[in-house]
C-alpha cells in the first residue's frame, strides 16, 4: 500500500519559465537527463519533475512504499485488472507503472520520505500555552524568506470523483479523511500522517488543480506568496485557513494556470485512528471549497481546470 508521496511529474512547455518559478517560490532546481528537477532546501528528494512538451499537463504521481510492499500491491493491482507497464517517461528511478481510472500515470516504488535538514522554527505562543519564553520569533534586523520543506499533497481534476476515490482507497489502501460525493475527497495514507497526500476534485476531465507546499511558519507563507507577487506572478486564493485538512495557506498561479500552495499546521492523523470523515452532502461544497476564514471569497476560476483535455 502507498505510505508516502514522492513527487509529481508536469509536461510544460517552457523548463526555463518553470525554473524561473519554482526558484522564486522558494526551492532548487537541476537537471536530470532530458529534464528538470525541482526539490526543497536541506531535502534531498524529488519534488516535481518538469519535463518539456508542447502543452502544460499532469503528467504523473509517484508514491513510496515500504520495503517488500510492491509484491502485495501488484496482486491487489491484477485483482482489479490494473496492467501495469512499462516506463512512459525516461526517468532515473524504478518501481512500477500504471494507469487509475482516469488515464493518469501512478509511479509506486518502495522509497522513504526524505527528512529535511533545516532548523525547526520558533515555538508559538497561544493563551495559557507559552511555549516561547525569553527569546524572539526571530531576530530584528535579519531577512526571512519562505523556504518550502516538501511537498504534501497534490489535488487533481477527475470527471469521476467516486470511481478514482474508490480506486486510490479500494486497490491502492489510502483512506478517505473528508469528501462531498462526487464532488471532492481528500485522502491520507493508512500509515499515518497528514490529512491528505492525494485530493480529487470533480471537473470534465483530467488535470491538475494544485501542488501544496509546507513551509516553517505563516509567516513564510506570506512571504513567499508576496515575493511571487511582486515577481509578476498571479494570485490565487489566499491568505487564509482550510476547513478539510485545517491548514493555513495561501496559493498562487504557476505559469501555465495550476495553483502552487504554501502551508502550515495541517491536521495529522495517526495510523489506526478513529477518524470520521466530514462534508457529506452537495450542499455544503462551498463551505467545504472556501474556507474557515479567508482574506477574500475564493474567486470563481479557483475550481476551473486549465489544462486542455486530450
Amino acid at each position: 500500500m502507498i505510505r508516502n508521496l514522492q513527487h509529481i511529474g508536469l509536461v510544460v512547455p517552457s523548463l526555463e519559465v518553470g525554473r524561473a518559478f519554482y526558484e522564486c517560490f522558494g526551492m532548487e532546481a537541476r537537471a536530470s537527463r532530458r529534464d528538470l528537477v525541482l526539490r526543497c532546501v536541506g531535502r534531498e528528494q524529488d519534488q516535481i519533475r518538469l519535463i518539456e512538451g508542447q502543452k502544460k499537463r499532469f503528467a504523473y504521481v509517484s508514491f513510496g512504499t515500504h520495503q517488500g510492499g510492491l509484491e502485495p500491491l501488484k496482486a491487489r493491482l491484477a485483482k482489479a485488472s490494473v496492467e501495469i507497464k512499462d516506463a512512459p517517461f525516461d526517468v532515473p528511478f524504478g518501481g512500477i507503472w500504471f494507469q487509475d481510472p482516469d488515464g493518469d500515470w501512478v509511479n509506486v516504488q518502495e522509497a522513504e520520505a526524505a527528512e529535511s535538514t533545516l532548523a525547526p522554527t520558533a515555538e508559538i505562543n497561544s493563551p495559557h500555552r507559552h511555549r516561547r519564553i525569553g527569546t524572539r520569533a526571530f531576530e530584528l534586523g535579519t531577512v526571512k524568506k519562505a523556504q518550502p520543506r516538501r511537498l504534501g499533497h497534490l489535488i487533481k481534476f477527475s470527471p469521476d470523483v467516486d470511481r478514482a476515490v474508490d480506486f486510490y482507497t479500494n486497490v491502492l489502501g489510502l483512506l478517505v479523511s473528508d469528501r462531498v460525493p462526487d464532488i471532492i475527497a481528500f485522502m491520507r495514507s493508512p500509515f499515518g500522517g497528514d490529512h491528505h497526500i492525494l485530493g480529487v476534485a470533480k471537473s470534465s476531465h483530467t488535470g491538475l488543480h494544485h501542488v501544496s507546499f509546507e513551509v516553517g511558519d505563516l509567516d513564510e507563507i506570506e512571504i513567499g506568496a508576496q515575493a511571487l507577487l511582486a515577481a509578476g506572478y498571479k494570485d490565487g486564493f489566499g491568505l487564509g485557513r482550510h476547513g478539510p485538512g485545517s491548514n493555513y495557506f495561501h496559493y498562487i498561479r504557476d505559469p501555465w494556470n495550476s495553483l502552487v500552495e504554501y502551508f502550515w499546521d495541517i491536521d495529522v492523523i495517526p495510523e489506526g485512528a478513529e477518524w470520521t470523515p466530514s462534508g457529506g452532502e452537495p450542499n455544503e461544497f462551498a463551505a467545504v471549497l472556501n474556507a474557515l476564514w479567508s482574506h477574500a471569497p475564493a474567486p470563481e476560476e479557483f475550481v476551473r481546470n486549465f489544462e486542455e483535455p486530450d
